[in-house]
């Protein structure tokens, strides 16, 4: 066993002064590669620490760093055997090398592919399917945001999908009960990014965008040396995530009246108190109206200075880790009168507060194998409408169809909060009634405000399937895939559409991926 040594007692106490500042020389490249891997320059943490274990090979202090390198990139197996060689020393050291073990043995094997620039790896099953759309994801970030921020990893970026919230809840710095609070389902940390798999979730979540959410923080820690703070971190990184598909909304409807709303009461996240993650915020209200105000403070700075002036920031703080000062340099205000100015700014897009809009919890499934149907009434508001929606299905499954649309109807009477639930269920019987554009109306009225609703995209692509608008209900369709590719309907249903409309590769294609889920 190789003992990890407490520097600043040992020199002190043992060495003579000519090997004390040979010692310190030592003692300060260590310190060297903790910073270098704290401000994501792993290849120079790489190359010194390979040079130490050239001349320190017989050091625990040496070991140690050889290992956390190892951790930082990917090398899960090695930094374990690693550790398994020294003392653990320091609580700290104990902590990490516990997190190294929860990694290696969440990660326990998984398989591996690769894109041009990236390096995926799953739980083989049927999550190979994320590869497929994740590669498109990420390679056009890497072009449209490497422009953006003027940063192209040279390195692959690691992406990991973990099978359910439970193994990435020990991989990671967040409880279950943060997990499902929040809704937070991907993090970019050690290095790397994690998620967990849609396919643990009843609805699923709109995962592409949030691929690309995880990308950018990569890019915002690598070009900055990692002193971007939190705020405008995530403020960037919500900003942004949806340029991939050239798309500049960056606010959903929900996002917009829980900001409204905030501004109008005077209830707004204060940015210290989002530290250390919007994660940890108490509610997913919260999450929801700081990610809000975060986003709409970077529309405001680059509406300002343009969006170049991101890329000059994070140039900034790689040589000056001081952000006030380079934030003052960037955008000619200092932080509290920036945040005054913001204000007037987002008041004047007199965005609507809608009423009975709220934010809807992410559902986990209790096992991946369950179906993903809207099983559970507690999202309603009333206990008269769960009751009406309970017996809707009941008359529903035995085919008594006009009964549950009453019953949903009714439902829908009986709550004051727009369910996109009780709309897809009443949609959806209008459908097996034939009664097309009625489900129509309500479907769209259901997107507007919940646009990444995957029933309502499938109940929509459904509709303009059989009106026989092919190339609408394909474009519903794929957009269901973006939030659950798992739902083995959707891909059916492309098949059908690609047959139709003689595109023999794209069926093929379709095909392929239908199979992927088993």
């Amino acid at each position: 066993m190789i003992r990890i040594l407490n520097f600043l007692i040992f020199l002190v106490l043992v060495f003579p002064p000519a090997i004390h500042a040979q010692s310190e020389s030592l003692q300060k490249q260590i310190l060297e590669v903790h910073s270098l891997l704290d401000q994501w320059q792993i290849e120079d943490a790489e190359r010194l620490t390979s040079t130490l274990m050239e001349k320190h090979s017989d050091m625990g202090d040496v070991h140690f760093l050889n290992g956390k390198v190892a951790f930082f990139k990917g090398n899960y197996e090695f930094a374990s055997e690693t550790f398994k060689r020294i003392d653990a020393g320091p609580q700290w050291i104990k902590d990490f090398v516990h997190l190294v073990e929860e990694t290696r043995e969440a990660t326990s094997g998984f398989v591996q592919q690769e894109s041009e620039h990236f390096v995926f790896r799953f739980r083989e099953g049927p999550d190979e399917i994320l590869v497929h759309y994740a590669k498109e994801v990420l390679e056009r970030s890497y072009k449209v945001l490497g422009e953006l921020f003027e940063y192209f990893p040279k390195e692959k970026v690691i992406v990991e999908f973990y099978p359910d919230r439970e193994p990435f809840s020990r991989i990671s710095p967040l409880t279950l009960k943060d997990i499902v609070t929040s809704g937070t389902v991907a993090l970019c940390k050690y290095n790397r990014l994690m998620m967990i798999s849609p396919a643990s979730l009843v609805r699923g979540y709109n995962w592409m965008d949030t691929l690309s959410h995880e990308y950018i923080h990569y890019l915002l820690a690598r070009k900055s040396r990692n002193n971007v703070p939190l705020w405008i971190n995530e403020g960037i990184a919500k900003y942004f995530e949806s340029r991939w598909r050239e798309d500049k909304e960056f606010l959903e409807p929900i996002g917009k009246t829980v900001l409204t709303r905030g501004l109008d009461n005077d209830y707004l996240i204060a940015l210290e108190d989002m530290m250390p993650s919007l994660a940890k915020l108490k509610t997913a209200e919260d999450v929801q109206l700081a990610y809000a105000q975060v986003a709409t403070m970077v529309d405001f700075l680059v509406t300002t200075k343009g969006e170049s002036v991101i890329a000059e920031m994070l140039s900034g703080l790689a040589e000056n880790p001081e952000f006030q000062p380079v934030f003052e340099e960037v955008s000619g205000l200092d932080l509290k009168s920036f945040q005054k100015e913001w204000k007037p700014f987002i008041k004047e897009k007199k965005w609507d507060t809608i009423p009975g809009l709220k934010v809807l919890q992410f559902q986990f499934k209790k096992d991946r194998s369950e179906d993903g149907e809207e099983k559970d009434y507690s999202e309603l508001d009333t206990q008269k409408a769960q009751d009406h929606a309970l017996l809707g299905d009941i008359l529903k499954s035995r085919n008594y169809v006009d009964a549950a649309i009453m019953e949903y109807q009714k439902a829908l009477k009986s709550t004051p909060s727009f369910s996109p639930i009780l709309h897809n269920k009443l949609a959806g019987t209008l459908i097996m009634t034939k009664e097309y554009s009625k489900a129509e109306t309500f479907l769209n009225e259901s997107l507007k405000y919940y646009p990444q609703f995957h029933t309502t995209l499938t109940n929509l692509g459904e509709v303009h399937l059989l009106k026989g608008n092919h190339e609408t209900a394909a474009d519903y369709f794929e957009k269901a895939i973006r939030v659950n590719p798992f739902n083995p309907f959707v891909h059916q249903r492309l098949i059908t559409i690609r047959s139709k409309l003689g595109q023999k590769n794209r069926e093929k294609l379709q095909v392929r991926l239908y199979q992927k889920l088993g």
